[in-house]
């Protein structure tokens, strides 16, 4: 009895002291924790919920709250407070404040007008099956310190099933900012959706080598090369540097008998194009020294894309260059201890424009051929920031599918391209609107084993999206996020 009395006794002490609290005007607050996303909206009984590109808010235990909310293209970030209940929750963002009542396990919200129920993100136990329109995999950006971007991606049916293979930078180890080169294999599913394996390294630096500090930036295809008296099905091309602070970053090449690996660096070639590209390394060494102190970096080369020219060793590779903007070189790799170099070019900018209208140059491309349209596609950067940084981000919010028309083969493609008369025609953009993300940066095509395009009649590439505020880095909210461009209007 005692032991009985004491209790209602303590309730009873407890249950005056909130009703004191509320007395002299202070609440006491419950924390959340978790992720709330999008389950249904209406209007005047009206579902609306396809409106949205996406709404999510983000409950920290601390009290910070993250809502992101993308409606009719535009796209709406707040890092709030919160104060709740038990029954209502109070978000401070500003001068404003919102409400969001408890609703079964989610929490309802009005937007505009518009009734919004918010449901509990389910936490995943291991890979789902997600749309190609989403964020293809990588942990939630809530949960980890994580990065994932600057996709390569092949794709192939085996056995009527089909697959698509994706490599990408990413870091090994949560909240260390140290390039690795990831894969993981989607396998399409009977509705539709894509279910990716778990991750694997399958190329890191190796310490005391030019690539000692990062391994980022893939491209791989598919043909026959010979390495060391090994016959080898898959080339890559990567991103490496021996830098902190992103400079003098160079491109090399690796091989491997399947998209997995084992992957093999071409050590007696490594790095194919150095830091300072086709100039004097003397004299680019002088320029290096004296950007030092200043906020300039001497970039160097890197961020490469592959197209097989006969499925064999004959490849054009593209990389990003201090020197040449985004360079062109021709190689015959069927014998790596003997390679040879054709020719070197640089690409044409004329006609690309960003989703302003603006003129703007070609930035972290990716390129595919299509056979069947007679058409060669590049994807890339604008150089835009819509909507501004609220935080500093490096990267873009949006990416830009572009082409050439009437390339008849791979070869005149060569002579076209060496020519520099050309003039791209743009396809279309892939931005916050599409994604629900403030940032579309390095994106990649969907390509076959060659590198050319799958089908005629759509274009689909991958970007990496991200936040453009975060509490701690930017780059842990860079995640794959497929988009698909109709080309209807071209082949009508």
């Amino acid at each position: 009895m005692k032991k009985k009395t004491s209790t209602i006794f303590a309730l009873g002490l407890a249950a005056v002291c909130a009703l004191s609290c509320v007395a002299c005007g202070t609440e006491e607050t419950q924390p959340i924790t978790g992720t709330f996303v999008l389950d249904s909206a209406t209007m005047d009984g009206v579902d609306c919920t396809d409106d949205f590109q996406t709404y999510t808010a983000t409950f920290s235990e601390d009290g910070n709250l993250r809502v992101v909310i993308g409606y009719l293209g535009s796209i709406e970030t707040r890092n709030s407070t919160y104060t709740f209940d038990g029954t209502t929750v109070t978000e401070t963002y500003r001068e404003d404040t919102f409400t969001y009542t408890k609703e079964g396990e989610g929490f309802r919200t009005q937007y505009d007008g518009i009734s919004v129920l918010l449901g509990r993100e389910e936490e995943e136990t291991g890979p789902q099956p997600v749309d190609f329109e989403d964020v293809l995999f990588g942990p939630d950006v809530s949960d980890s310190k994580i990065f994932n971007y600057c996709p390569a991606i092949l794709k192939e049916t085996v056995d009527g099933e089909e697959w698509m293979h994706v490599w990408y930078c990413t870091n090994k180890d949560d909240g260390v900012i140290m390039d690795h080169i990831g894969y993981r294999k989607g396998v399409k599913q009977d509705d539709g959706k894509w279910l990716f394996s778990e991750q694997q390294i399958v190329l890191a630096p190796t310490p005391g080598t030019w690539d000692s500090r990062h391994t980022c930036d893939p491209a791989v295809i598919r043909g026959e090369f010979r390495y060391e008296g090994n016959d080898y099905t898959y080339l890559m091309a990567y991103l490496g540097c021996t830098t902190e602070d992103y400079q003098k970053n160079e491109t090399g090449i690796a091989v491997a008998n399947a998209p997995e690996g084992p992957w093999v660096k071409v050590a007696s070639l490594n790095p194919i194009v150095p830091w300072y590209d086709n100039g004097v390394e003397a004299e680019e060494q002088e320029k290096y020294e004296d950007m030092q102190g200043t906020s300039r970096i001497y970039w160097g080369t890197g961020m490469p894309a592959l197209i097989s020219l006969d499925g064999q060793g004959d490849v054009l590779m593209f990389y990003q260059s201090t020197l040449q903007g985004t360079g062109i070189q021709r190689w015959n790799f069927s014998d790596l201890d003997n390679p040879t170099c054709q020719f070197t070019t640089r690409i044409t900018h004329n006609g690309i424009v960003n989703s302003a209208g603006q003129r703007c140059n070609i930035g972290i491309p990716d390129f595919a051929y299509d056979p069947v349209a007679k058409r060669f596609y590049v994807c890339g950067v604008t150089n835009e920031k819509n909507p501004a940084d609220v935080t500093t981000t490096r990267v873009n919010s949006h990416s830009m599918v572009a082409y050439l028309e009437d390339v008849q083969s791979t070869e005149q493609l060569c002579t076209l391209l060496q020519s520099g008369s050309y003039v791209w025609k743009m396809a279309g953009f892939v931005g916050p609107s599409d994604t629900g993300w403030e940032r579309n940066h390095n994106p990649g095509i969907v390509r076959d084993e060659r590198g050319f395009l799958p089908e005629s009649d759509g274009i689909s590439v991958i970007v990496s999206t991200g936040h453009n505020s975060w509490d701690n880095e930017n780059i842990f909210t860079y995640r794959l996020h497929g988009a698909t461009i109709s080309l209807e209007d071209f082949l009508t």
